[in-house]
């Protein structure tokens, strides 16, 4: 192709009467060269495009194509290298090309399918939606350091956001999470999307697949879910930097509590004293988008929904029952041989018998540590063998100074006490039962049940560790106290 100017050069020549002769003789340019471009009429700018000049591999493209998608879904340590290609290329078809044309042409394949993933829409959100996902978080819980999961739901309409912390990542403590910030806020959220990975269910494929208890959350409360596909963190990117927000601000420093359940009602309330934070890009504060939201939010039913999954348990000779895949709980040794309804909460399991009667709650364990004794499981085995006291889980539980007290026992005053230990079990900790035992055996040396029992009243109304004249004067009926081991 010649220069822009020399065709302009030309073309305003022929305009003067110039001869094609006379401009080849002028500019040695050809006459078919010059006819050709005094004939065109459009000089607009051609877009770029590849080189048209054909490959042995053109027809072969298809059956390259197909191997690098298919890989998509396939483990990366069983996926096609670009030689491993070109070695079925020549085994099951015709080609006779050579390995870098097929290596070249692989390279830009997966290039242009990295790109395609990568790019994504930006999207929009109405208010009366939201997102949720979970963290990671530690803790100190009763001085222990522990690793946690917090589950944030937040509104990308308004970025106002919730946190609630949970031991696991199940349905039950999904469904939990929303329970608790819809009675916070007042209402539900007409759509949610979820994490793939959520408790809530999963997609693969177009196929989304609902947990059995979250459906009936749903169906109960009335919202949409979606599911995010997997490794598309734009699709719920309000959630995925929202809990990076909560990490650093709402549990950072590292939480240090004894109550879960208390701890998670502050960080609800918490969000009240961000709500005056700037939004980003909308020029108004999140409390005041969140107003928006909450106008949009569906109504609360009228019944409470239970989040709570049933099923059931053999419990052995010893009472106890396995749930969860091996975790290990007392039961009731009333119990052994039969069969207990099991109904797990996002923090408790609770074992019921056949006419539904709630024969104990005990704190839900996660993790694949492995069970260790209740010590609540050990004071009705122990009326029955108080010779196996010295080396019990219910011993090594008890407080020192008690258990020198109790080790100095005959077998008939240990086996009562034991039995009086499993009553006040039934509707006491382990630890609030010792506890009042111990203030009981210091008081008096001796014990008997209703002693054990009025201090833990006492120790119920006004705190654990409470001086003994705390709360009602008792001087009068302490003066009564003592006597045998009952």
């Amino acid at each position: 192709m010649i220069s822009m100017p020399m065709i302009e050069s030309i073309r305003d020549m022929s305009r003067r009467g110039l001869t094609n002769a006379d401009i080849q003789r002028e500019t040695g340019i050809s006459q078919p060269t010059m006819r050709k471009y005094l004939a065109m009429d459009d000089f607009s700018p051609k877009m770029p495009t590849a080189s048209g000049r054909g490959s042995m591999l053109d027809p072969y493209k298809p059956f390259v194509d197909a191997v690098p998608e298919a890989g998509r879904h396939v483990w990366r340590k069983q996926r096609h290298t670009a030689k491993r290609i070109w070695e079925r290329l020549t085994a099951e078809t015709p080609y006779e090309g050579g390995y870098g044309a097929v290596k070249r042409y692989v390279r830009e394949r997966k290039a242009q399918m990295r790109a395609s993933d990568m790019a994504y829409m930006e999207l929009v959100w109405a208010p009366g939606g939201a997102q949720a996902d979970f963290g990671d978080v530690d803790v100190l819980l009763g001085g222990a350091r522990t690793r946690m999961h917090f589950f944030a739901p937040s509104s990308p309409f308004s970025n106002m956001g919730f946190c609630q912390l949970f031991a696991g990542v199940t349905s039950e403590c999904v469904c939990q999470g929303l329970k608790d910030a819809f009675g916070h806020i007042g209402g539900v959220p007409h759509r949610i999307v979820f994490d793939n990975a959520t408790g809530a269910g999963r997609r693969c494929g177009d196929k989304a697949t609902e947990a059995e208890l979250f459906s009936r959350m749903r169906a109960h409360y009335g919202f949409e879910a979606a599911f995010a596909n997997p490794s598309s963190g734009h699709e719920k990117g309000n959630v995925e930097r929202k809990a990076g927000w909560m990490g650093r601000h709402l549990l950072t420093p590292v939480p240090a509590f004894d109550d879960l359940g208390e701890l998670n009602r502050r960080l609800l309330d918490r969000r009240d004293a961000y709500s005056g934070t700037p939004h980003y890009e909308k020029g108004a504060s999140w409390g005041e988008l969140f107003e928006r939201d909450r106008a949009a939010l569906l109504p609360l039913p009228e019944r409470p929904f239970a989040c709570v999954r049933y099923g059931s348990a053999a419990v052995d000779k010893r009472g106890c029952a396995s749930v969860d895949g091996g975790r290990r709980y007392h039961v009731s040794d009333a119990m052994a041989g039969r069969t207990a309804t099991v109904a797990c909460g996002a923090a408790t399991v609770a074992f019921a018998n056949a006419a539904g009667e709630v024969l104990a709650e005990r704190p839900r364990r996660f993790g694949s540590a492995p069970s260790s004794p209740d010590p609540a499981s050990q004071p009705g085995m122990l009326a029955k063998r108080p010779g196996a006291w010295r080396d019990s889980p219910a011993r090594a539980a008890m407080p020192g100074s008690v258990a020198a007290r109790i080790d100095a026992m005959g077998a008939r005053a240990l086996s009562n006490l034991a039995a009086c230990m499993e009553r006040r079990c039934r509707s006491w900790s382990y630890d609030e039962a010792a506890a009042a035992l111990d203030e009981v055996l210091a008081r008096t040396g001796a014990v008997r049940e209703p002693d054990v029992e009025m201090t833990l009243a006492r120790m119920g109304g006004f705190g654990l560790g409470t001086a003994p004249d705390v709360g009602p004067d008792l001087s009068a009926y302490d003066g009564l106290l003592g006597g045998d081991a009952a």
